[in-house]
């Protein structure tokens, strides 16, 4: 073996192990980055020379440098982040309508019941005593306000959650942009023989990420690059080119907005009732879902409350001899609008007979009888069970949803583990390879010392022989 040849083995082992020493570090260096997967080196002998008595080795090279990386774990991630996103958005959002049930702290609209028929009672005890009459009326104004700030409270959340779709059709656009450009630098990255394993990590970030937002899938095709759905087939990347997602108002659900998808040409079709999975389809639940079944229950609520008072109202006297009067406005019979039409306690139609103001107080206890009375509109249950009913389904929901969220949460930590035991960063394996590499490093450098040192001593031998043959 020449010692040139010596040489350039030793240099092949020191630039390999240089580079074998640059992944190591990278790997180190990204041992908190999200969604990074580590890489490795995989070393090869260089193709060996023909010589006697047979073929001499000429060294190692780095044969690829990939990630370590699992695609149905990765997949099942997906599919994890999709789920996550939805129940994560449905818990938060049901979050916000908690208080609208703030009847252990005597705030709800069950408590504004139970103290409007009990200040009823006290008129109907002492019907000619005004203090009475004045709680009466007092309470009975709020609880017109507890439904009035329901209603506007579920009007509020339901304006915040149309502006979190905005928001969120507004990120999916931003994610699929990203994902096409990273498609564009990773076909020109490979096309030239690299791997490009940072940019492929950087767009599985992209992916997971726009899989929180809305249900997706995907296929990669021969030159690295993705094809993104969503819904039921809907194109968001193909390669290089994107398709948007559109905001459109919808006039026929009080102007929210709905999920559209540009193709390009022709109208933008909706992709809301095609949404199963992912943030979007949590936000749009509660949305159009919860939040006008809650309306709808507390405007049938507030409906009965101010038909059944009202209907026996009339039937009253007042101590001022007044009769056939509405308690409740008549036209107030949603939440948002129910309000106490009378504003003088004198004209509270306690009594049943004009002759009997104002020692008689049949008809308050008969108003105050109502309180135990079941309705035919609400299945044969009373106020305060219908209200229950309300409630108990709310709550229902809401446990229901943060029991998936809880069962979700411990299903993705299990799968983030798992990738991690594939994909993730060991700090003890890489600074073993560290040192195994430091060692490789050093070794080649000495093998090239010692090929300078034999060098030195054929120029040595080589100028004796000169010097000798100079004297003869």
């Amino acid at each position: 073996m020449s010692i040139n040849r010596l040489v350039e083995i030793g240099k092949s082992a020191l630039f390999t192990t240089q580079q074998a020493i640059s992944v190591a570090g990278h790997n180190i260096a990204n041992v908190n980055t999200p969604g990074y997967s580590r890489q490795v080196v995989s070393l090869a002998e260089n193709r060996p020379e023909n010589g006697s008595p047979g073929q001499i080795g000429t060294g190692v090279h780095a044969e690829s440098i990939r990630r370590s990386f699992e695609s149905f774990v990765e997949e099942q991630l997906l599919a994890s982040r999709e789920r996550l996103g939805e129940f994560t958005a449905s818990s938060n959002a049901l979050s916000r309508l908690e208080p609208l049930f703030g009847d252990a702290n005597n705030l709800g609209i069950g408590s504004g019941l139970n103290e409007f028929f009990g200040a009823l009672q006290d008129v109907a005890t002492n019907p000619n005593d005004l203090s009475a009459r004045t709680v009466f009326l007092s309470k009975a104004t709020a609880l017109a306000g507890r439904f009035n700030q329901a209603a506007a409270d579920l009007t509020a959340a339901q304006g915040f959650l149309d502006r979190q779709v905005g928001q969120t059709i507004t990120d999916v656009n931003r994610l699929t942009s990203q994902i096409a450009n990273l498609n564009a630098d990773i076909a020109r990255a490979e096309s030239t023989g690299q791997q490009a394993n940072d940019l492929r990590d950087e767009r599985g970030v992209a992916l997971a990420d726009l899989g929180e937002l809305i249900e997706i899938s995907s296929i990669e095709d021969s030159t690295g690059q993705l094809t993104v759905f969503a819904g039921r087939g809907h194109v968001l990347v193909d390669k290089e080119r994107t398709y948007q997602l559109v905001a459109v108002p919808n006039l026929s659900n009080n102007g929210l907005l709905d999920v559209h998808y540009d193709a390009g040409a022709g109208p933008a079709t909706s992709l809301s009732p095609v949404i199963q999975s992912g943030r979007l389809k949590g936000l749009l639940d509660v949305r159009d879902q919860t939040i006008p079944s809650l309306q709808a229950s507390l405007d049938t609520l507030a409906s009965e409350v101010v038909t059944q008072v009202n209907q026996q109202h009339r039937l009253g006297f007042g101590l001022d001899g007044s009769t056939n009067l509405d308690f409740f406005a008549s036209a107030g019979t949603t939440a948002s609008s129910i309000a106490v039409s009378l504003v003088n306690v004198r004209q509270i139609a306690a009594s049943s007979t004009a002759a009997g103001v104002p020692g008689n107080s049949a008809n308050a206890l008969a108003l105050a009888g109502l309180r135990n009375t079941d309705f035919a509109s609400f299945g044969n249950v009373t106020f305060q069970e219908y209200y229950s009913t309300i409630a108990g389904n709310f709550g229902s929901i809401a446990q229901g949803v943060d029991g998936n969220l809880r069962a979700q949460a411990i299903l993705h930590d299990q799968l983030t583990s798992r990738r991690a035991s594939i994909s993730g960063v060991s700090m003890d394996e890489e600074l073993a390879n560290l040192l195994q590499y430091q060692r490789s490093f050093e070794a080649a450098s000495r093998m090239i010392v010692v090929a300078d040192e034999m060098f030195q001593t054929i120029l040595s031998i080589k100028r004796f022989l000169w010097s000798v043959r100079s004297t003869k």
